[in-house]
């Protein structure tokens, strides 16, 4: 079972505080209210006993594990179980919750050998809740809920045609709000996507050892993507961005709901939306990360920082043009991002004597455990603290931790996404471009400036 693990793109939630209130359900019109509640406890232990022996069970020698994948675990195994339930329940936070799970659950995935993703039960699931929830759930004030993972995972045409329907159809200003803001940042990356898989191939065919199973792949992916209208892309984001800014800039953000089984999902609404939205946030404050993959990818300036360092020094993102810099978002208790600190060190060492700086965004809780890992040594480089009001991560759109970004002496974005090995890889070639650039002008120099005769 550990290799395929090592292969798959699981979803692995940790409940987080949300904005969670007692509700009603609405209409439960198949079975009564209490044979559904107990129905959805069943399906949710049942769920998690599937999970839990699946991590625990040793595979068997000449086990086929993609198969096993496929029947045994719960998001690919319950799918007809939660569909079921819905139709018993439509309309309820029953039928809500079980098509909230059913996005859920497709998070992840991979292609392995020739059975694609898209064939994975998680994945049909995922595409008929969202068929089901366009249809008969449209005017349901908790759908927004689901937009988060939309994107996550496979069926990216089924969500925008989702987001879409909700944008026109629902009576709900904020779910309204909250598919523009999906669907616009979406757009916005979507378009960005054929220059950041074209930086990344760069690095991957001059990284030693050359891992020709990546570079085909990545290949695969932009012969995927060659046709999409990058600039009809960047125009409906922008229109998106608009519309959101000029009416809908007050709206609340959709609380963050995640959990690792089945629960009910219900929110707080109507007369707790000032503490909603002082809780959460406003929509508002989502337009950064859309202006970010509008005007700042690769190839583009990225957004300026300017303030005090996490030990109260002044410094400036543009204190380090005519150096390569990596900036690197982390925070304390990123278990990913820690585990990239040595690698992070080891580049540091190595570069030492080159035009080269690493510098970090810590998204820490306080600046307190910042300094502790300043004053171990854990961190060795410089960092500006991302604040209680993510004022940073925001502006760059970060969706993920740990997050890279490259920049090159001109301060222009040219790598993100690297890590370890690639991240090394992709600092020497441009320290060797530059180099490359110093040379070249050498010539043209001496020619302006010739020796006096003696």
């Amino acid at each position: 079972m550990q290799s395929l693990l090592l292969h798959l793109t699981l979803l692995i939630a940790v409940p987080l505080p949300v904005c969670f209130a007692q509700g009603n359900i609405r209409n439960s019109s198949y079975i009564g209210v209490s044979d559904a509640n107990t129905r959805f406890g069943e399906l949710a232990t049942r769920y998690e006993e599937l999970r839990r022996q699946f991590f625990t069970q040793e595979a068997e020698e000449g086990e086929d594990l993609l198969k096993g994948f496929l029947e045994n675990y719960p998001m690919n195994a319950m799918v007809a179980d939660f569909l079921a339930l819905e139709r018993q329940t439509r309309g309820s936070e029953i039928g809500f919750s079980c098509l909230y799970h059913l996005v859920l659950a497709a998070n992840g995935g991979v292609f392995e050998g020739d059975f694609p993703v898209a064939n994975y039960p998680a994945t049909k699931g995922k595409i008929a809740a969202l068929r089901i929830l366009r249809q008969h759930y449209f005017d349901y004030p908790d759908i927004d809920t689901t937009f988060r993972y939309v994107f996550s995972g496979p069926a990216k045409d089924d969500a925008r045609v989702f987001l879409r329907s909700l944008i026109s159809s629902s009576p709900h200003k904020h779910v309204r709000a909250n598919a523009m803001s999906e669907l616009a940042r979406h757009l916005a990356l979507e378009a960005n996507l054929p220059r950041i898989y074209q930086s990344r191939l760069a690095v991957l065919e001059r990284s030693v050892p050359v891992d020709s199973n990546q570079i085909e792949d990545l290949k695969k992916l932009l012969s995927e993507i060659e046709d999409i209208s990058i600039e009809r892309k960047r125009a409906e984001a922008r229109v998106l961005r608009d519309r959101i800014r000029d009416d809908y800039a007050d709206e609340p953000i959709t609380p963050r709901t995640e959990h690792k089984t089945p629960v009910l999902i219900q929110l707080e609404r109507g007369e707790s939306r000032e503490r909603l939205n002082a809780s959460c946030g406003r929509i508002a404050d989502r337009l950064p990360a859309i202006e970010f993959e509008i005007n700042h990818s690769i190839g583009k300036t990225p957004p300026s920082i300017d303030c005090k360092d996490a030990n109260g020094n002044r410094m400036k993102l543009s204190d380090f043009h005519g150096k390569v810099v990596v900036l690197f978002f982390s925070f304390k208790g990123c278990g990913p991002c820690e585990r990239l600190y040595p690698a992070n060190r080891k580049l540091i060492d190595e570069m030492a004597d080159e035009p080269f700086a690493f510098l970090g965004v810590q998204g820490d809780e306080t600046i307190e455990t910042i300094h502790k890992s300043l004053e171990s040594g854990e961190i060795t480089w410089r960092v500006w603290w991302d604040g209680e009001d993510n004022r940073h991560s925001a502006r760059w759109n970060i969706e993920g931790w740990p997050s890279t970004f490259v920049l090159d002496k001109s301060g222009i974005m040219r790598f993100r996404g690297l890590r370890g090995k690639e991240l090394a890889t992709a600092v020497r070639i441009l320290l060797k471009e530059n180099a490359e650039q110093v040379d070249a002008r050498e010539p043209q120099i001496k020619k302006s400036c010739p020796v006096p005769n003696s």
